[in-house]
C-alpha cells in the first residue's frame, strides 16, 4: 500500500460529544442567558445551547445573533471553567488503528477544552501529531494551513492525505481547497453535505475505503 496519512475531526467524528456530562457547560449558558437582555428569543437561545455542543462559539453566535456583549460573556465562561472530564469515543475508535497509515488530529475550539477531551480520551501513540486550531488564538493558523503543513512535513503530496471529519464548511472544505481526499462521516444527527468525495457512517468503512484505493 502506498504511503499515506488519514487527518482526523475530533468532534462527532471521535468524540461524540453529548457524551461530555450534561453540567459541563452550564457556566457558558448561564453567562451567555445573562447577557442576553432579550437580544435573542428564549427559546431561539436553547436552540444555540444545542448547536454550542458541536460547533465552536464564533460559529454559533453568528448563526444565532448573538451581541457582542453575549459573545463576550460565553467566551470568557469557557475560558475560566475548569474542565475535569471523563470521556469515551465512539465504539469505532480503535479501528483507526488498524488502517496503515499516518494519524493525524486536527480539532477546532478552545485551546483549553479541546485539550481536556484530548487528554481524556487518548493515550500516547494514538497519533503521529496533534494540532487545535484555537479561533482566539493570535495567529491563527486555521485547519487548511494546518493540512497544508502537515503535508509538507511529512513529504506527503495531496492525493496521499485523506481528511476525516463531519462539518462540510470547515475540514471537508479545507481538505477540498487543498486537493485531498475528503470523507464526511455521519454520525448519528450529522446530516449530509454533498462536498465530501466520500461519505461513511463509521472507521470500518473508512478501513474498507482506504483499502480499495490502495
Amino acid at each position: 500500500m502506498k504511503k499515506i496519512a488519514v487527518i482526523y475531526d475530533l468532534d462527532q467524528t471521535i468524540l461524540p460529544t453529548r457524551s461530555i456530562p450534561g453540567d459541563t457547560f452550564q457556566p457558558v449558558f448561564e453567562a451567555i442567558k445573562a447577557a442576553n437582555k432579550g437580544t435573542v428569543q428564549e427559546t431561539v437561545l436553547e436552540k444555540a445551547f444545542e448547536e454550542l455542543w458541536r460547533k465552536s462559539m464564533e460559529v454559533v453566535a453568528q448563526e444565532y445573533n448573538f451581541s457582542q456583549a453575549m459573545f463576550d460573556a460565553g467566551k470568557n465562561a469557557l475560558i475560566h471553567t475548569d474542565y475535569q472530564l471523563v470521556l469515551k469515543p465512539f465504539d469505532d475508535f480503535e479501528v483507526i488503528k488498524e488502517i496503515p497509515s499516518k494519524r493525524f488530529l486536527v480539532t477546532t475550539g478552545l485551546s483549553k477544552l479541546q485539550q481536556a477531551k484530548i487528554d481524556a480520551l487518548f493515550q500516547p501513540g494514538d497519533f503521529e501529531a496533534v494540532f487545535i486550531d484555537d479561533p482566539y488564538q493570535e495567529n491563527r493558523l486555521g485547519k487548511m494551513t494546518i493540512f497544508s503543513q502537515i503535508a509538507a512535513q511529512h513529504q506527503l503530496t495531496a492525493d496521499q492525505v485523506w481528511i476525516v471529519g463531519d462539518n462540510p464548511d470547515a475540514e471537508i472544505a479545507a481538505g477540498n481547497a487543498l486537493g485531498m481526499k475528503t470523507v464526511q462521516i455521519l454520525r448519528p444527527g450529522i446530516a449530509k453535505g454533498d462536498t465530501a468525495l466520500h461519505v461513511i457512517h463509521s472507521f470500518h468503512e473508512l478501513k474498507s475505503l482506504i483499502a480499495q484505493d490502495g
